[in-house]
């Protein structure tokens, strides 16, 4: 019903564009002068990034010019996809947005996620990454196309390698080590006079998915629950940090939001971020180093790969096509290989990975140094619907845990709520 409420809606916008239209358009010739389709593409990035997006925009439309024309708004990082979410469910919404490809899977049901496939051959996209890339963009209740790859990050460490040598202490590998690096550093530090913190995470909720799944654990399942959440393993690991950030060793959110500012200040010895980040931390100051994500002891390796992505909305024929060529520009091989590199990021492409250019970049690069090493047992997460609320609910769930909560009570209204979300 609500199809074909759409069609006719639409069937009775057109006839009332023809009525208005005065039968010649106005102009002597006889015809309405064309307008190119608008593009609005709204993301969060800033700086260098935005800059990069604003050239390829430009390059875009210089090439399109009164066919189709690309608007890009940078919008506030703080509750972007649910403005998104709400936008878009009002019909008011951008035509791309910037976030992940699991982010389709809350549009598909609706008909509102845009099917980049109707638009691009697999020369565009499939044919340039791997099955696992390809899976990533496809994997949505109706199987199409629905996000185009624009880089690949996750989650490393990074150091202040100057802190760690002054006490002669080597990078951690396990959650337990990194602990008792942090006391070292932190306590010894403190007896000079100098109030630093010893580490803390920019995603609350990556954290809760890495470690759940060192834990064997699973963070949705294949039955579509969030049922691990409330694992006896899971709470007694959430017991151990909630320990640790009591004696001022750990602390799970810094005022300032992101840990890099902080870090880069020296007022922490090491954080857990993205890849992206490493051009945001100012480490004139002290040498930084990066490695891999700690682990469990005795558990399962685990790290995310993170896919960013154009992901799109449907907004009719002429606006869609041009979201996908956009979309299509954006990701060609001379684009990405730019972008990856202001962005800090590995690239999703084949033929970028095996140009020239991009491998010097990498050889180069610390951060993507540090996601080389957990390529083995990298994972991305499962495209579901309900998703974005299971991202909320973990997330609240560790920070009111940690600000005093009973950690089951906390973790059991988390569960509930990512299974009602899960469940709809």
């Amino acid at each position: 019903m609500k199809k074909l409420f759409k069609v006719l809606s639409l069937a009775l916008v057109a006839m009332m564009l023809v009525a208005c239209s005065g039968g010649n358009g106005g102009n002597e010739g006889g015809q309405a002068a064309a307008e190119p389709a608008e593009i609005v593409f709204w993301h969060t990035l800033t700086d260098h990034d935005e800059e990069n997006v604003k050239e390829i925009v430009d390059a875009f439309n210089a090439a399109n010019e009164g066919v189709y024309h690309v608007t890009q708004e940078t919008q506030p990082l703080d509750g972007f996809e649910a403005k998104v979410l709400e936008s878009v469910t009002n019909g008011v919404g951008p035509n791309l947005v910037w976030l992940y490809p699991g982010t389709a899977t809350e549009y598909v049901g609706e008909g509102l996620a845009l099917d980049f496939g109707q638009y691009l051959t697999d020369a565009d996209v499939k044919n340039r990454v791997s099955e696992g890339i390809w899976a990533s963009v496809t994997d949505y209740e109706d199987g199409k196309m629905h996000a185009v790859p624009g880089t690949l990050t996750g989650p490393i460490m990074f150091y202040n390698q100057d802190l760690l040598d002054k006490y002669g202490q080597t990078m951690p590998t396990t959650w337990d080590e990194l602990l008792d690096v942090c006391k070292v550093v932190v306590d010894g530090e403190k007896a000079e006079g100098h109030d630093i913190m010893g580490f803390g995470p920019d995603s609350v909720d990556t954290l809760g998915i890495i470690v759940l799944k060192q834990l064997g654990l699973e963070y949705i399942n294949a039955d579509k629950t969030a049922n691990d959440w409330t694992d006896q393993k899971f709470v007694d690991w959430l017991n151990w940090w909630k320990q640790a950030e009591a004696d001022g060793y750990f602390q799970l959110v810094d005022p300032e939001g992101y840990h890099s500012g902080p870090f880069g200040n020296q007022n922490y010895l090491c954080y857990l971020g993205s890849s992206a980040g490493i051009g945001y931390i100012n480490h004139d100051s002290f040498n930084m180093t990066t490695g891999a994500v700690p682990q469990v002891a005795g558990g399962k390796n685990y790290t995310e790969t993170t896919v960013r992505a154009l992901v799109g909305f449907t907004k009719g024929d002429a606006s869609d096509e041009g979201a996908a060529k956009f979309a299509a520009f954006f990701a060609n091989a001379e684009n990405n290989t730019k972008f990856v590199q202001t962005y800090g990021a590995a690239s999703p492409y084949l033929d970028v990975a095996a140009s020239d250019e991009y491998k010097n970049y990498a050889a180069g690069s610390p951060a993507i140094q540090a996601l080389a090493l957990m390529t083995d047992y990298a994972g991305t997460r499962t495209n579901v619907v309900g998703q974005q609320a299971c991202k909320e609910a973990i997330t609240q769930a560790l920070k009111i845990a940690v600000a005093g909560t009973d950690t089951v009570e906390a973790l059991t209204t988390a569960q509930a709520q990512a299974n009602a979300a899960l469940s709809e």
